[in-house]
């Protein structure tokens, strides 16, 4: 049985962040959900074309919280 996983991904619009994001998406083998603190900027809605975006701050716990349910 195939299991399809999600991954979450921080600091999504940031190098190591954005890198590991589209890494992922290119592979293609899993869903990826970005964590950003601004959707509108351009490496955010760059990542909406195949990612989940979700909005948070790694020092909002209820935002994280949010952003790992199901991931």
């Amino acid at each position: 049985m195939s299991r399809h996983q999600t991954v979450l991904v921080t600091a999504a619009t940031g190098r190591q962040g954005g890198a590991t994001a589209r890494a992922l998406l290119a592979e293609g083998s899993t869903s990826v959900r970005v964590l950003v603190r601004n959707p509108e900027v351009p490496n955010a809605r760059a990542l909406a074309a195949g990612a989940e975006v979700v909005v948070g701050d790694l020092d909002d716990l209820a935002s994280l919280r949010a952003a790992c349910a199901g991931a």
